[in-house]
């Protein structure tokens, strides 16, 4: 009986991830880690042969050896990022709590610098993307960071396109991630790029993460991002909201829940919350129906009944105005299989 020899593709990638003192565990080891996930899936799908590693990955610092995370646990560097000048394919910056030291690391960012047209793509993670802005990387394109920096650098890098509030942002070969597991999001995104939606989704499965938030989606959800300050009353009534999605939430309503006149009601959850009643709960409503949709097969009539909108096309106007798509490309794009 005659066996076919299976046909492997060869194709190695060098990652090096670019780190600091006081830069973010997570920031350097989620992404790294879903590279390492990419290794074995490949392997394991029969993408490459059973020795073969297609992700060698690089831990890079000003000199080789231990590096204190803000967390307070040291990672260790491969290599000082003077000893490296060739064979990087993907060369990411991690981001910090802390990244104004970073910010101002004349020497990283002439390196970083240098090394950008070596390398097939260049990115950063959370903060990250204010090292690359700073050394002029960034100069005309499109970009994000983790939301509590964004303003910082939209106004001090006035070229630079910032888009607040998405999970990821590509520019040519540049991409730059949002805050913290965003990053994640990033890292899947490189790889559907590099082996396709296949292999990037068989590695978020393994991980048990979502594949993937798309990389125009907020960095936040209604809910948290929008927790009412110092009111547990308040809070209760959001965590209602986001549990009855379908149910009557109109002003008055909610006004003789929380046993207040409309005015007073509307004026205090404001105040609390940040924004008007009518668009947290129609940013509430939004996330239910993305969630329902991506992980059920419901009809979309069911799904806007499901969610509180009025028929499907009221949720179809919704999903266009606030996420330029439909809800039916939004299914068909991000819903994973098996």
């Amino acid at each position: 009986m005659n066996h076919v020899k299976p046909t492997y593709i060869q194709q190695h990638r060098h990652i090096a991830m670019l780190t600091y003192p006081d830069c973010m565990l997570i920031d350097v080891c989620g992404p790294m880690d879903v590279f390492n996930f990419a290794n074995h899936a490949l392997r394991q799908m029969g993408r490459v042969s059973p020795s073969e590693t297609s992700y060698t990955l690089t831990i890079v610092a000003e000199h080789s050896g231990p590096v204190k995370t803000s967390s307070g646990i040291c990672i260790i560097a491969d290599k000082g990022y003077e000893e490296l000048d060739e064979g990087i394919d993907t060369l990411l910056v991690t981001g910090s709590a802390s990244v104004e030291a970073a910010v101002q690391d004349t020497k990283m960012r002439n390196w970083l610098i240098h090394m950008m047209p070596k390398v097939r793509r260049m990115g950063s993670i959370c903060s990250g993307a204010l090292v690359l802005a700073e050394s002029g990387l960034l100069n005309g394109r499109k970009a994000t960071t983790h939301w509590m920096y964004c303003d910082e650098m939209a106004k001090q890098y006035s070229n630079i396109r910032v888009e607040p509030d998405k999970i990821f942002v590509r520019d040519g070969n540049m991409h730059t991630s949002g805050g913290v597991t965003a990053g994640i999001d990033l890292t899947l995104s490189l790889i559907e790029d590099d082996w396709g939606w296949e292999i990037a989704a068989g590695v978020a499965r393994a991980m048990l993460i979502f594949m993937r938030r798309p990389g125009g989606q907020s960095q936040f959800s209604s809910y948290v991002f929008n927790e009412a300050k110092t009111r547990k009353d308040f809070r209760d009534l959001q965590a209602w909201i986001v549990s009855n999605p379908q149910a009557d939430l109109g002003v008055e309503q909610l006004a003789e829940r929380m046993a207040m006149s409309p005015r007073n009601f509307s004026r205090l959850f404001c105040q609390e919350i940040g924004v008007t009643p009518a668009k947290f709960v129609e940013g509430i409503r939004l996330e239910a129906a993305r969630n329902m949709m991506l992980q059920t097969d419901l009809p979309m009539e069911s799904v806007a009944a499901n969610c509180g909108f009025g028929n499907a096309e009221q949720m179809r106007r919704t999903f266009q105005r606030l996420l330029k798509t439909t809800p039916q490309e939004h299914r068909s794009y991000f819903k994973t299989t098996g």
